[in-house]
């Protein structure tokens, strides 16, 4: 039997050792590149599950401001219906209650930290999901609509709070009155009496300027439950894609 000459049987080893090294260098990419599309899958289910909790928040808080308004107006048209006779019986409890109604607002300030890394940073990369994108940016923008309305409240509340003052007011709690850590109780008469209630109810100016707070406050209202809506509809989205 003849022998194999030696040249062929190295150029054949080597021929082999190269095909060995090839293959494990296309195995340790496709390892890579396996363990990298499992990072990203993690990083995605992480964000997503952020986002969820973050946007279940938001909407717990927005329906409950978009609640105050709802009843804040509907009281507000009540106490205009009512006898005079029956704002004058009123307790103490009873006519502070319905002065608050007049006036009180309520802001919703949503938490968007999540929301707003997944639409501008690399964690929306992981996503890619951009109807999840789309939807995102509408939420955002939202977001923005309401600052004007709260603008817009704020502004007549200050212009109610001066009126009354020139009317010897304000009343109320200021403990609830009041966004600081401090109050100054001083400028707080304390409960409002059914007399003084109706006084209020009765002065023309007074009532014209409650009217367009709660002209601002009824808009604010229909905006917050449009953006409720949205949150609503993302969370179906999520849902749907963890689904």
């Amino acid at each position: 039997m003849s022998q194999e000459p030696s040249s062929a049987r190295g150029l054949r080893a080597r021929t082999l050792e190269g095909a060995v090294i090839v293959l494990s260098i296309l195995l340790a990419f496709g390892l890579d590149a396996l363990w990298e599309e499992r990072k990203q899958e993690r990083e995605a289910d992480l964000a997503l599950a952020s986002l969820r909790s973050e946007l279940e928040a938001n909407l717990e808080a927005c329906d409950a401001v978009h609640q105050h308004h709802f009843r804040g107006v509907a009281r507000f048209g009540e106490i205009l219906e009512l006898p005079d006779e029956a704002v004058l019986a009123m307790s103490d409890v009873e006519a502070t209650e319905g002065y608050y109604a007049m006036c009180m607002p309520r802001t919703f300030d949503p938490a968007l930290g999540t929301t707003n890394t997944v639409v501008s940073s690399g964690t929306f990369n992981i996503l890619r999901d951009p109807e999840l994108r789309s939807e995102l940016d509408v939420f955002l923008n939202l977001t923005e609509d309401t600052r004007e309305d709260v603008a817009n409240m704020l502004h007549y509340m200050r212009r109610i709070g001066e009126h009354e003052v020139s009317l010897g007011g304000p009343w109320g709690d200021p403990e609830q009155n009041w966004p600081g850590a401090s109050s100054p109780d001083t400028s707080f008469l304390g409960r409002i009496s059914g007399a003084e209630l109706l006084r209020l109810r009765s002065d023309a100016t007074y009532v014209g300027l409650v009217k367009l707070y709660q002209s601002s406050a009824a808009w604010y209202g229909s905006e917050l439950e449009r953006l409720s809506g949205q949150i609503r509809g993302l969370l179906a989205m999520l849902d749907a894609r963890q689904g």
